[in-house]
């Protein structure tokens, strides 16, 4: 049966919306929010995230910040104006119209100050500045040990041979 390319432009953007992708949002949440109730606004958008089918599969729990320029947002005829508040993000695989379900949650949520989606790779998934456990919600936050040069120690003197030989193992 030979379709036409209406029919064919349907049946792949059906396709592609059913296909998962990998996206990742950002979001400031509002300072005024108590700094022991975050990890709760960081569930809602987890378990929206969920809901609508996504798995998350990597995350940066929101730590507070100071903003470049004063975000204004008006709120029951009022003009609320922020200097800083917490930033987090999440990366998610999910379907396309999840990402812009998801969207619409997080401008509902008055606890979000603002966010942005976007459609990211599985391969920018990179490792955290700081380890969470499944303390994080509760504030417990590990950080890992800088790794730091010991400023006291004299550099160690390799001749050319020694460093050619290292190079040369290690090329080969």
């Amino acid at each position: 049966m030979i379709k036409n390319k209406s029919q064919e432009a349907e049946v792949s953007f059906t396709q592609a919306s059913d296909e998962k992708t990998v996206y990742e949002a950002g979001f400031h949440i509002v300072p005024t929010v108590a700094e022991s109730k975050v990890g709760e606004v960081v569930e809602r958008v987890r378990a929206a995230v969920e809901k609508l089918g996504g798995a998350i599969i990597g995350e940066g729990f929101p730590q507070k910040v100071q903003f470049a320029f004063i975000i204004e947002r008006a709120v029951a005829g009022k003009r609320e104006k922020y200097s800083e508040g917490y930033f987090g993000w999440m990366k998610f695989e999910a379907p396309a119209a999840a990402a812009k379900q998801l969207e619409v949650v997080l401008l509902a949520d008055r606890d979000v100050l603002r966010s942005i989606i976007v459609r990211a790779s599985l391969e920018e998934v990179a490792a955290p500045k700081e380890i969470f456990s499944s303390n994080a919600l509760a504030g417990e936050v590990i950080q890992p040990k800088p790794v730091v040069a010991d400023a006291d120690a004299a550099p160690v003197a390799v001749s050319e041979e020694e460093l050619n030989k290292t190079i040369d193992s290690l090329t080969a």
